[in-house]
């Protein structure tokens, strides 16, 4: 076997209802090794092994020890094997070192990099990307805390490094008139007659009307699947336990990008989250029933696969395009709007509870658009201008 491969995968049933699946792969470091997971049946046993091998990274050995004649490209290199991340995770790590770093400073030794040409080079990086900036100096910082434990230095010099701010736009939400707007405009695109091939953004209606009225992630709601959806109960539900890894945004072991599929956990590994639905999302996913019926997953394309949110996205801009004032809606701009309602009406900790955030102040401060409104207070700033004195 080639490093990364693994043998053939055995199951047996060790007692009434467990499973475990069994295989041996070859490392990354060249050795053999054997590896198990269990499951509640068979299938559920395989795939949670599947699911191991698919994201294992090469235990760092003896022979990947860091010294002080380490390159920064084979720190890279070792420090990213440590890291217990998604293979997304991995990809941008990846290929943010390759452009940024890899032909750079890669060759420099690990004492070659103080904190002076770290900050020269992050100045540089930040001045094309601010984002790109923030994601190399986080690697570096990494990097070289992982140097520092296998004691080449003794203080990590990155975080001296001045921190990269990334500027970030106020939230803004859609006002009531601008979502009956959006959703016209919609419904006007995707009833176009074309000559040829089938009509645009079949999708895109429910999608949108699902988003405006839940809040839900966009890439969770493509995630979510008929059995999650419960229409009939009082009160009608939907759970969301995935997401969406879009096409390229992970590779596989060889460096090949990944097709749009479904990651079994949503994001931050956070637990499902069941959420009311309101009557504008049970019409459209009712409709949605009529369309491709009640079983996989509720938004699939036209192969019946999952649908991708980048095509998603493009299908958004083409039908707003035309529409003067709404050119600044993407898909997390529903999110957006849901957050900033339920705060004017119920209050923030609704809202957080809505979006499933983990801190208040995550919604707060990128999720819910601010308005002030100042209170009446003329009286006294009356009595003040006029010299008066308050008994």
């Amino acid at each position: 076997m080639r490093p990364g491969e693994w043998g053939k995968i055995t199951v047996r049933e060790v007692e009434p209802g467990r499973f475990t699946a069994t295989t041996y792969i070859r490392d990354e470091d060249g050795k053999r090794r054997e590896v198990e997971r269990s499951g509640r049946s068979d299938e559920d046993a395989r795939r949670n092994l599947l699911r191991e091998l698919r994201s294992r990274s090469a235990p760092v050995t003896a022979a990947a020890l860091v010294t002080d004649k380490t390159t920064l490209s084979e720190l890279f290199a070792i420090w990213l094997a440590t890291k217990k991340i998604k293979r997304q995770s991995v990809t941008q790590y990846r290929r943010g070192w390759e452009r940024n770093a890899d032909k750079q400073i890669g060759a420099l030794r690990i004492r070659e990099f103080p904190t002076s040409r770290g900050e020269a080079h992050l100045k540089i990086i930040s001045a094309r990307s601010a984002a790109s900036g923030k994601q190399l100096r986080t690697i570096l910082v990494g990097m070289f805390g992982l140097a520092v434990r296998y004691d080449v230095i003794k203080v990590n010099p990155i975080r001296e490094t001045e921190t990269v701010q990334v500027s970030t736009a106020d939230a803004r939400a859609a006002t009531p008139a601008e979502f009956i707007a959006i959703r016209a405009a919609i419904r006007e695109f995707c009833d176009r007659p074309r000559r040829n091939g089938p009509k645009p953004g079949r999708l895109l209606p429910a999608v949108v009307d699902v988003l405006g009225s839940t809040g839900c992630r966009p890439n969770e709601l493509l995630a979510v699947r008929w059995h999650e959806v419960d229409l009939l109960a009082d009160p009608p539900t939907m759970t969301v336990t995935g997401t969406i890894i879009d096409h390229g945004q992970a590779e596989d072991e060889d460096g090949k990008p990944l097709p749009v599929h479904r990651q079994d956990e949503r994001k931050g590994g956070a637990p499902p989250h069941t959420l009311v639905l309101p009557a504008l999302a049970v019409a459209a996913l009712t409709e949605m029933i009529g369309q491709s019926g009640d079983h996989g997953q509720v938004f699939a394309n036209r192969d019946g696969g999952w649908m991708s949110l980048a095509n998603l996205r493009r299908a958004l801009r083409a039908a707003l395009k035309e529409h003067d004032g709404l050119d600044w809606v993407t898909p997390y701009s529903f999110r957006r709007t849901v957050a900033t309602v339920i705060t004017g009406e119920l209050g923030l900790a609704e809202a957080q509870h809505q979006l499933s955030h983990a801190r208040q102040s995550t919604t707060e401060q990128h999720y819910v658009e601010r308005r002030t409104h100042g209170p009446d207070v003329r009286v006294v700033l009356d009595r003040y201008a006029s010299g008066k004195v308050r008994d």
